[in-house]
């Protein structure tokens, strides 16, 4: 018997602008910047500043690709500003990373039936959590789900950036379980990715739900226990 629903964020709760990522990064930098030289810090002109950390993001991406672990922003962060001579405490890069939310607001969609459809999920006790992978800070996300309404909703929320392990590494997803307190079999996972979350979440026993709206994807050997169109049909997988 289905205890807990869990998400995939983008594409599947969240429509994500993931071709704008650049100026994200590019207004966090700026933010950054601006807020450490009005602290005081000694900082390069902020061209050859940009230039160097926006490389640096460029590496840490690439070298995370290559070990399978996700990239940590943050860490970029601390990394570049320990270089500078400006050693930044745990509760400054949370400060920083802050900074990056309303940059993070216009990639931001929530769909449409997203609200209406945990929120019932919620009423009727399930528990409800997110496994999402993705470059931005934990802290930054949690800010773009409060504006959209829904974080609220998922008391727990498994970040890639957070804990490194990517989807569809078993990790990932036997970390969310432990923390809501479930077993894989008691767990269904709703995402739009056939690798990434239907594999992955079968790897480690659970049921998955793949959303596809445009009915577009390859058939092979990865195959969802369920398909749907629109997130409203999860009710009805639950009600089966």
């Amino acid at each position: 018997m289905i205890e807990a629903v869990l998400f995939d964020i983008g594409d599947t709760l969240i429509h994500v602008a993931t071709g704008r990522t650049r100026p994200y990064l590019d207004a966090l930098t700026y933010s950054v910047y601006e807020r450490l030289v009005h602290q005081g810090y000694s900082l390069p002109p902020f061209e050859p500043y940009g230039r160097a950390l926006r490389r640096r993001f460029v590496w840490d991406f690439l070298w995370s690709r290559l070990g399978r672990r996700e990239m940590q922003i943050i860490s970029t962060f601390r990394r570049y500003h320990d270089k500078l001579g400006i050693p930044l405490t745990d509760e400054q890069l949370i400060e920083l990373a802050m900074l990056g939310i309303p940059a993070l607001r216009p990639l931001f969609r929530a769909d449409c039936e997203a609200v209406e459809v945990v929120s019932q999920l919620q009423a009727k006790g399930y528990k409800l959590g997110l496994i999402s992978n993705t470059l931005f800070p934990g802290v930054s996300i949690d800010g773009a789900l409060q504006q959209e309404g829904l974080l609220d909703f998922f008391p727990v929320r498994v970040y890639s950036s957070d804990v490194r392990f990517m989807k569809p590494h078993r990790q990932i997803f036997r970390t969310a379980l432990d923390r809501m307190g479930v077993r894989p079999e008691q767990a269904l996972y709703v995402g739009d990715q056939m690798v990434k979350d239907v594999k992955g979440s079968a790897r480690v026993g659970m049921k998955s739900a793949l959303i596809n709206r445009s009915g577009g994807f390859r058939r092979g050997r990865c195959r969802p226990d369920h398909e749907i169109r629109t997130l409203s049909e999860v009710h009805n997988l639950l009600k089966a």
